[in-house]
């Protein structure tokens, strides 16, 4: 259903405190739990086909009031996929890795409580992994668009993530 959501729309990723990104976890679980349904055949199951995965859950894809995340929007990259696939990229960007201003005790704290939020599973290793490989195809996406920034901020997130987190 397309319509207005009121509320505020960061243009920027940024610092996120505890209760946002648990507030932000629990929202991209009942976003996936909602979708699980839609994937509910043997193809699916077969496939390894979960959730219908937005693909760019990202800080500035939600809807924020009173300074909380309450709605998701901007799904023209959805497609069926992981939860782990979706929520690498999320923590990624919601926890801002490769920001130097977080240490990377404090961004493994951050992950573990954000997971926490999210539920049982995926698997920390699982969301990491799924991390890495978003990583290095948003920077193929970069090289491949000519978007050098892009690529540049993505292969130095992914170094930092595979120094720190792996």
């Amino acid at each position: 259903m397309f319509s207005y959501l009121p509320g505020e729309v960061p243009s920027e990723l940024g610092e996120r405190e505890d209760q946002v990104l648990r507030a932000s976890a629990r929202l991209i679980r009942g976003f996936h739990d909602a979708t699980a349904g839609l994937l509910d055949s043997d193809a699916a199951t077969c496939s390894g086909l979960e959730v219908v995965c937005h693909n760019d859950l990202s800080p500035c894809n939600a809807v924020f009031r009173a300074g909380v995340p309450v709605a998701l929007i901007d799904f023209d990259a959805a497609c069926p996929g992981t939860r782990a696939f979706d929520l690498g990229y999320a923590a990624w960007l919601w926890l801002d890795w490769g920001n130097p201003d977080w240490s990377a005790a404090d961004q493994i704290r951050r992950l573990s409580l954000f997971l926490a939020a999210y539920g049982p599973e995926p698997t920390a290793t699982e969301v990491i992994e799924s991390a890495v490989r978003r990583q290095a195809i948003l920077v193929a996406t970069g090289i491949r668009t000519g978007n050098a920034n892009m690529a540049k901020w993505a292969s130095e997130c992914r170094q930092w993530t595979l120094g720190h987190l792996r």
